[in-house]
């Protein structure tokens, strides 16, 4: 199997007012990388409580006086300083999304963050960005830096106020991508190949699309986890057989190092759900029963409906046939890299 990559990066910016709104140019920080560490990626790409991706909510800014370079496997930093304070995300899908003209889009998510006036006092050496206001997880975060990239520090006083601009990059699969390939063999020694066509990233995969719901996830507060099947014919609209919602649904998990993989039930369906001489597509999904994908934008590539939720489609040669007599069984598997 070829895994699908959802690259990231990220950049911050630091400014010191005073008690006026002036900026104190002496202690600005500009457009300084930082690191999107691998929770913070998993947690804020693929979970939410209602099926919106974490990436566009709001997030929450801290400093500390760590000295120690933040990496990838980070889930704090080294000694964070006081409370969080709270920045703008609304979860609205911004309209900064660029094509990249090679499958995949490049999305930029902008926070700013102000701490109150004379909230932060002291010499800080380090920033970071979490998903809570407490707790939560590390979502992005370095040491502070100057302009030759060596660590520095800031100093605030108790009539200044910090002002930090995180600038977030993600790039995900605008269209389907074939991801990998091989044969199964029935009960009755009948072989079939197949392909695994993993799906864009959103729902409505369309360059400036408005809608922020996502295919691959799994809600954080279990509601709608069950697995969707759905079992279309060889024009890729008409279905076979649509499941409704079975099994326990998707889970995804992440190994801690950049590698997430979603796997669905493994799924018996009997005898008497459906029969066809004519199963060419397999498509599975997360979500309601008011949701689901039922066909294909297009079978060549295999790409779903704009709006529906498959995460990946199987595509079946020759078409498979499934008497009343027989049941189907299938379980399927897919990774992401982050």
């Amino acid at each position: 199997m070829n895994n699908i990559k959802i690259n990231s990066r990220g950049y911050y910016n630091l400014s010191v007012l005073d008690a006026e709104g002036n900026a104190n140019k002496e202690k600005e920080i500009k457009h300084t990388g930082n690191v999107i560490t691998y929770a913070g990626a998993f947690e804020t790409l693929f979970y939410d409580n209602d099926g919106n991706t974490s990436i566009f909510s709001a997030m929450y800014a801290a400093v500390g006086t760590g000295t120690v370079e933040l990496t990838r496997t980070s889930s704090s930093l080294g000694a964070e300083s006081g409370g969080r304070s709270g920045g703008a995300g609304g979860g609205s899908r911004p309209s900064t999304e660029v094509d990249n003209l090679d499958g995949t889009s490049t999305i930029t998510t902008t926070r700013t963050v102000s701490f109150g006036l004379g909230s932060k006092v002291g010499t800080f050496s380090e920033i970071g960005l979490w998903d809570a206001g407490s707790g939560g997880t590390l979502v992005a975060g370095q040491l502070i830096k100057d302009e030759f990239g060596d660590p520095t520090t800031v100093t605030l006083l108790s009539d200044e106020q910090l002002v930090v601009t995180y600038t977030l990059e993600w790039t995900i699969p605008n269209t389907s991508t074939n991801i990998g390939s091989g044969t199964v063999t029935d009960s009755l020694s009948n072989s079939y190949n197949y392909e695994v066509w993993i799906q864009p990233y959103f729902t409505e995969y369309a360059v400036g699309a408005n809608s922020n719901n996502i295919r691959h996830f799994k809600y954080s507060n279990g509601l709608y986890a069950n697995d969707e099947v759905v079992f279309l014919a060889s024009d890729g609209t008409t279905s076979v057989y649509d499941s409704g919602d079975v099994g326990s649904g998707f889970v995804p998990s992440h190994d801690g190092a950049g590698t997430v993989t979603f796997t669905t039930q493994n799924l018996t369906f009997a005898p008497s759900s459906f029969s066809t001489t004519d199963l060419k597509f397999i498509g599975f999904y997360v979500g309601s029963s008011s949701w689901r994908d039922e066909g294909l934008a297009t079978t060549t590539p295999v790409l779903g409906k704009e709006g529906g939720e498959a995460g990946i489609f199987i595509s079946f040669d020759p078409v498979i046939s499934k008497t009343s007599s027989d049941s189907f069984n299938i379980q399927a598997e897919y990774t992401l890299i982050i």
